[in-house]
């Protein structure tokens, strides 16, 4: 096909095309007609085409006709025009564009705005541009043209044919010199731009909405790690830091501290009696009441059970710490339990001047001061001075020797005779615990029972006394001399029934021994049994289902109740020392011992008086029907060995 290179008049086209010239002309993309004479008809309907194809060189739809005469191959003639790169540069932008009029009417639309709008082009041209924008959006467009007459941009929502929004950037410029104040506008769509910044938006929340529950979950964490569950004070851990921060800046400054620990007494009592959780419900009022009493600089723990501890990281002088326990006692008294009993507290005082010592060095100080105060009857404090330093270094010495005794085997029981009233047959013995130091002499329970105690070694003195005690019972149980019902007592420790399952450690000690489980008597303190736990009954039933019978010890003095008596599993009852001094001598004491006696013997369980040292007291003890006493007019404690080779001369019991 053949180009023509020079241009042809789109008006004499049209004019011989109307004419029904010998010419066939056609707009490049449409059908051309044959060669041949046109009917009226005919002339019209070309003459309608030719003004539709002046109107499509008008506004840029045709760039070239063919024209073939029927003789040659047809020629293709290009129109060439000054604005034609420009126009199709427009009509391919990927931007929308058009021309407005002052009075905001599209004079001209690109393809890409009429498909932006979704709107046909023919339909756009003559539309005002406010028919596709919000009412409530009113725009001059002359005003954005600036001082300076440059244009600007700004971002708009323009409504399409379907009434869908799409946010746009416009850019406004005028049209040039020449112009009529038209204004010349482009339209980039931000829809894509607009979601990806929404998305963006969207994951920044999640993502901080995600990062404040991960915040709050670390705080909760690190609240529950550094506090108490039940109180909401601050535990061991968070006191400890906060000591060796007051440490750290008393070294610097000079200032002293103070650490006071605090202990309830009697408390146990009150979750025995009126459950745990009136208890819980008594350290919550306390926690409440050193909160309120202390300053906010100062620091109050709970340490556990009705275990408290003060930091005052700051104090004057040793006054200004007493004066704070003081009015911290005083605080603790105005709580009332469930039934309205007061209660009281025992606090220990530590001192440090200038940063000395360590968070847990203070706080044994303070412990060890508790104890003091607890030890003077409680409801008091009691300061760590130079002389109870000195008698923690005893302690602690004393514990080394325990330790190492029992280590070498030096702890052994000694025993002391129980003899039947009625017969004054010998009806056991009662093996006591005795130290025997490395020059030969020996120590009375007095000297390390309370050390062992504190410090837990009276777990394996107890288990050392026990097997030692069934070993021997295990030789004597048929020895022709003793009552028929012959036994070996030993005294159990309130911390031997706490951990692990003292049941099982009797039964086996019963199997490697040999000894009759019959034959072992385990005596309990009163102390020992005050709190009725479900685990401690249930190991004592086992013990009495191996055999062995279970004794309360020193009744009279402690906490024990007619419903100890009841729930425990016992089959004898001692009477303290204390009351049988007296029966002779006071009346007082004998009415006690009696009704004890009466007592025992009602709830079918055996009776034994201790400390028995007077004739006058056992002939007293045999009118109130007491059925077995043992003291010194008997004998007093000795090793095994003394018991076998000289026997025992008892008199007082022969009548």
């Amino acid at each position: 096909m053949a180009e023509t290179p020079h241009p042809i008049s789109a008006l004499d086209l049209a004019v011989e095309q109307a004419a029904g010239g010998q010419v066939d002309v056609s707009a490049a993309g449409l059908a051309g007609g044959g060669r041949r004479a046109l009917t009226y008809e005919e002339a019209l309907a070309r003459l309608d085409e030719a003004e539709d194809t002046l109107r499509a060189i008008g506004v840029g739809e045709i760039d070239a006709f063919v024209v073939s005469d029927g003789s040659s191959e047809p020629r293709v003639y290009t129109l060439f025009t000054a604005d034609r790169p420009y126009r199709r540069f427009v009509e391919n932008m990927r931007d929308g564009a058009a021309t407005l009029s002052p009075m905001g009417v599209i004079l001209y639309a690109n393809r890409r705005l009429a498909d932006l709008l979704s709107c046909p082009p023919a339909e756009l041209l003559g539309s005002e541009l406010a028919a596709f924008m919000s009412h409530d959006v009113v725009v001059d467009w002359e005003s954005l043209m600036g001082p300076q007459g440059h244009g600007t941009t700004i971002e708009l929502d323009l409504f399409d044919a379907h009434g869908r929004t799409i946010p746009v950037l416009v850019g406004v410029s005028p049209m040039g010199e020449d112009d009529d104040r038209n204004t010349c506008l482009t339209f980039t769509d931000l829809s894509s731009q607009k979601a990806q910044d929404q998305e963006i938006v969207r994951l920044s929340q999640a993502q901080a909405d995600r990062l404040s529950d991960l915040q709050a979950a670390q705080a909760a964490l690190t609240r529950q790690a550094t506090h108490d569950a039940l109180t909401g004070l601050a535990n061991r851990d968070l006191l400890v830091d906060r000591i060796d921060q007051a440490l750290r800046q008393g070294a610097r400054t000079g200032d002293c501290a103070a650490v006071l620990f605090i202990d309830l007494d009697r408390f146990k009592q009150i979750n025995v009696t009126q459950g745990h959780a009136v208890g819980n419900r008594v350290l919550e009022e306390v926690a409440d009441r050193l909160l309120a009493t202390l300053r906010d600089m100062d620091t109050v723990a709970r340490l556990g059970g009705d275990e408290f501890a003060v930091l005052a990281p700051v104090v004057s002088n040793h006054h200004d710490a007493m004066e704070m326990a003081a009015r911290l006692v005083r605080e603790v008294a105005r709580c009332r339990g469930a039934t309205g009993e007061v209660l009281s507290a025992s606090i220990g005082i530590s001192i440090s001047d200038g940063g000395r010592g360590s968070a847990e060095l203070m706080l044994h100080e303070a412990e060890t001061a508790m104890y003091r105060a607890k030890s003077l009857g409680g409801a008091r404090s009691a300061s760590f001075d130079r002389a109870l330093a000195d008698e923690v270094r005893a302690r602690a010495s004393a514990q080394d020797t325990l330790r190492t005794a029992l280590d070498e085997r030096r702890v052994v029981p000694y025993y002391q005779p129980i003899l039947n009233l009625a017969s004054g047959a010998i009806a056991g013995f009662e093996a006591l615990a005795r130290l025997v130091q490395v020059d030969g002499s020996v120590l009375a329970p007095a000297a390390f029972i309370a050390v062992a105690e504190d410090s837990g070694l009276v777990l394996p003195l107890g288990t050392q006394v026990l097997e030692q005690a069934c070993l021997q019972g295990s030789l004597w149980q048929e020895y022709s001399r003793w009552d028929n019902g012959f036994a070996v007592a030993v005294n159990v420790s309130s911390r031997q029934l706490q951990p692990g399952d003292f049941a099982s450690v009797v039964r086996d000690i019963l199997s490697n021994t040999g000894l009759a489980p019959q034959r072992l008597h385990l005596e309990l303190t009163e102390t020992a049994i005050m709190d009725l736990h479900p685990e401690i009954l249930r190991q004592l039933s086992r013990i009495r289902e191996y055999g062995a019978q279970i004794g309360l010890d020193d009744f009279g003095t402690g906490y024990a109740s007619l419903t100890h008596l009841r729930r425990l599993p016992l089959d004898f009852v001692k009477v303290d020392r204390s009351f049988v001094q007296g029966l002779g001598t006071d009346a007082g004491d004998e009415r006690i011992v009696g009704a004890v006696i009466d007592l025992v013997h009602n709830l079918g369980l055996r009776s034994i008086a201790e400390g028995v040292e007077t004739t006058k007291q056992l002939d007293r003890l045999r009118e109130l029907g007491c059925d077995q006493a043992q003291g010194y007019l008997f004998a007093p404690p000795a090793p095994a060995e003394e018991l076998l080779l000289g026997g025992y001369e008892l008199p007082s019991a022969q009548r």
